[in-house]
Parts: structure tokens; sequence; C-alpha cells
């Protein structure tokens, strides 16, 4: 979606026009949706996590201050709702369980990438989260640091430090 249009259907999304904010988050949905998967580990929690940031969204727009930070406003939105489903199975002693569909869904016939997805989602969290939105969603720094509430260089330190790591132990698979 060109940057004109963004900006018009934001415009709109603002004023309370829901299919304009469908059109905004159509753009969006499976990036949402993956990062929630490799969060939460489940894809019920990811779903439920992605519409309830998504009505957040919706109710909040009118408060996004640069447009052109949508994308990332709305992936701290999402990142925030699943720190919330965490501290609920937290408080509640549930644990998260692995889904079963999650290694196949992403990657059904390559087992190196499954083994690699494996030790990503072992990492905790935050870091999976860098991880995830850096290597597999191919967000800059500054924009991870922005979704994350942490600055660009801790973003660039963390995957300094974890990125040697799991390259040793996939190489090591």
């Amino acid at each position: 979606m060109d940057g004109q249009k963004m900006k018009y259907l934001i415009k709109k999304a603002k004023n309370g026009d829901a299919v304009s904010f469908g059109e905004l988050y159509g753009e969006y949905a499976k990036e949402l949706y993956r990062f929630a998967l490799y969060t939460l580990k489940n894809t019920h929690d990811a779903e439920d996590a992605v519409q309830s940031a998504a009505l957040l969204a919706f109710r909040k727009i009118g408060g996004l201050k640069k447009d052109e930070s949508f994308k990332a406003w709305f992936f701290k939105i999402l990142y925030n709702e699943c720190r919330k489903v965490f501290s609920e199975k937290a408080r509640s002693n549930e644990v998260l369980c692995d889904d079963i569909f999650f290694a196949d869904a992403v990657c059904p016939d390559n087992a190196a990438s499954s083994d690699a997805l494996s030790l990503i989602e072992a990492l905790p969290e935050p870091d999976r989260s860098v991880v995830v939105l850096a290597v597999l969603e191919d967000y800059t720094s500054a924009e991870i640091g922005e979704i994350l509430s942490m600055k660009p260089e801790t973003v660039r330190s963390r995957l300094s430090r974890i990125l040697p790591k799991l390259r040793k132990q996939i190489e090591g698979v």
C-alpha cells in the first residue's frame, strides 16, 4: 500500500470509519498474527491477542500522533496484549503449551528451519520478540525499539548477544 493511501485510510479511521481501519488491519494481519504466534506459542492465544489488539487499536487510533508510525504503533499494542496473556497465564498457573501445528504451519518441509524456530521459541521474553521482529519480520532496531519500548541501542545489543548463540546452536543441531 502506498503512503498516500495509507494516510487517507488512517485519516478516515481516526474519524471512526471501520472499513478504512479494516483495510489498514488487512495490510498487516499476517505479520501481526505471526508475531503473536511466535510470542505466545499457541494459535488460540495468538488469535485472541491479535483480535484484542485490533479492537484496542481501532478504539485508540485517534491518539495516533504520527501516521507514518501506524505499523509500529499497532505492533506495540499487540506486544502489550501478548504480555497480558503471559501475565494472566502466570496468575492462573497455566502453562503455555507448545502448539502442535506451529512448526508445520510455519515450515512444513524444512527440518532445519523447524529446529531454528524451536530455538527461537525457547528464548525468554523480550529476547524472543526482538529476534522475531528483527530476523523474521525484518524490522530495524529503531522500529523494534519503538514497538518494545526499548532504546535502539539495547535492541542492537540484545541481537549481537543472542544471534551468535542461536547460530552456534543451529549449526550444532
